[in-house]
């Protein structure tokens, strides 16, 4: 790796990690009501809104993923930046403990990235290529999905009937370890070298194969030959789409064929 790509990769790595480091210590100590009505007490503004905003510099870090800079000290400035700006719909609230949790995160992210050495980047490993979709990305693999799928970024097959083509969708309760694998060999030696995963909340994504796995929830996945898509629903469910693909699903469950298109019990 360069410099550059050591330095985004730590960015990486320091979100993801301190990412879990807050949920789970927000899911072990929430103090906050849960009847009659959800309420977060003060120690609970304290603790989700880090890991709130650590998703938010995440995203924008990981638009960088194969960008190249013409010196170290401009990566680093624009990393300083997604620090100071990066929003969601999560980063916004008017609560004072909500607002200093969020930007005691953004401080401690711009100091690791505008301090890490260039001896310590050199020891930095690598993470598995993941490259989040900028906006005119976004909006032309989603043309192409409505276009090829009349997927549109909401429900699709089976919980709505869109698909202009055949489907086949299994419950997950019938999938084992072993038809997972297979499914995700089978895509991952079959497919374009980048998959596309495509998200209800519109964070697009290009990924390495191996960040890859079918057990998704309101989550889409393809390649750019857009031959074949993949679709886990919040009800549970996985659907296949594309000739190729169907093929493959029917010969992996060859015997189970009651298995297909039967919802959850």
């Amino acid at each position: 790796m360069t410099l550059d790509e050591a330095l985004i990769t730590a960015a990486r790595r320091y979100c993801k990690d301190n990412y879990t480091y807050w949920a789970n210590r927000y899911a072990k100590e929430r103090s906050g009501s849960d009847f009659p009505e959800y309420a977060y007490s003060d120690k609970d503004y304290d603790l989700f809104p880090r890991y709130n905003v650590l998703a938010a510099m995440l995203g924008e870090v990981e638009m960088l993923v194969g960008k190249s800079f013409p010196a170290l000290l401009t990566c680093r400035e624009t990393l300083a930046h997604i620090g100071h700006a990066a929003q969601s719909l999560f980063t916004v609230s008017d609560n004072p403990i909500e607002a200093a949790a969020i930007q005691n995160e953004r401080e401690k992210f711009i100091h690791y990235v505008e301090n890490i050495t260039p001896g310590e980047l050199t020891k930095i490993t690598p993470l598995p290529y993941r490259r989040r979709l900028n906006e005119k990305e976004r909006e032309n693999v989603r043309q192409h999905l409505l276009d090829r799928w009349n997927y549109d970024g909401d429900y699709w097959d089976p919980l709505v009937e869109k698909s202009p083509g055949n489907i086949l969708f299994l419950a997950k309760m019938h999938l084992t370890d072993a038809d997972y694998q297979a499914i995700k060999d089978y895509i991952c030696s079959h497919s374009t070298p980048y998959l596309l995963e495509i998200t209800e909340e519109a964070t697009d994504t290009e990924i390495t194969c191996s960040e890859f796995h079918p057990d998704c929830y309101e989550t889409a996945y393809c390649d750019y030959s857009y031959d074949w898509l993949l679709y886990g629903s919040y009800e549970s469910t996985i659907t296949f789409a594309g000739e190729q693909l169907l093929s493959f699903i029917r010969q992996l469950f060859a015997g189970r064929e009651q298995l297909f298109n039967q919802w959850p019990e």
